[in-house]
């Protein structure tokens, strides 16, 4: 569409606000979260439990589900983004954050087990979902940083989110050689599970936030005005 101030293209002014609504909604993931945190010192070691034996403290069914619950919805607002926004190949990441979803879902669903206790479907289905949001959120994550490089409105993002999306994937990379172990046989390979598992959801939490920011940012580009060329000024 042409505009009497000499543009060729001036795209329907949509604000994509699932910027904010992601970090909304890793706030809302991190206050449950420090909750149970707080009121299991002394009883919980944050470097060798996980998250998920959280789940035995005083509300700790409700205040995991409600963790999972949030980051479910921020997995999913940022795959409508890519959906919506103009990427290359946006397909894959999108669907592996719309699965991340559906796991943090049954994350929040499927509780664990007692610890010294023989794992049951119920767990294995926890166990299994949690893991597979840890594998695909930081590759999803680094998929985006990737194509983003080949797309001029995303390019000023791909630096940073393919840093930190690296970062992820590595923190993820060690996570799992211990949670492999742990479905399987019940015992982890290294030591200080917990504290790696922490560190890994802090990383998931932050490529979520920087793959919304950088849909943002390209979306903010894509509907900037692109001027007509001097020689075509006359017959706009």
């Amino acid at each position: 569409m042409t505009s009497s101030g000499g543009n060729v293209r001036e795209p329907a002014a949509v604000t994509w606000v699932g910027e904010s609504v992601v970090i909304g909604c890793v706030i809302v993931a991190l206050l449950p979260l420090g909750v149970l945190h707080l009121s299991s010192i002394g009883s919980l070691d944050p470097r060798t439990a996980v998250i998920s034996d959280y789940v035995f403290q005083p509300g700790g069914y409700a205040l995991l589900g409600a963790a999972a619950i949030s980051l479910a919805a921020g997995c999913a607002v940022v795959a409508t983004g890519l959906r919506r926004a103009e990427l290359p190949a946006a397909r894959v990441p999108a669907a592996l954050f719309t699965s991340a979803a559906v796991a943090l879902v049954l994350v929040a669903l499927f509780p664990t087990h007692t610890p010294g206790t023989t794992p049951g479907l119920v767990s294995t289905v926890h166990r299994a979902a949690g893991g597979w949001v840890f594998a695909v959120v930081p590759v999803a994550a680094w998929l985006v940083a990737v194509r983003a490089r080949s797309a001029p409105a995303w390019r000023p993002a791909a630096v940073p989110l393919t840093w930190a999306a690296r970062g992820a994937t590595a923190i993820s990379a060690v996570f799992l050689l211990n949670h492999v172990p742990i479905v399987i046989t019940g015992s982890p390979f290294l030591p200080f599970l917990g504290g790696v598992q922490r560190v890994l959801c802090a990383a998931v939490m932050v490529v979520l936030v920087m793959t919304a920011r950088a849909t943002r940012l390209a979306a903010e580009r894509g509907c900037e005005p692109v001027p007509v060329p001097p020689r075509l000024r006359g017959a706009a």
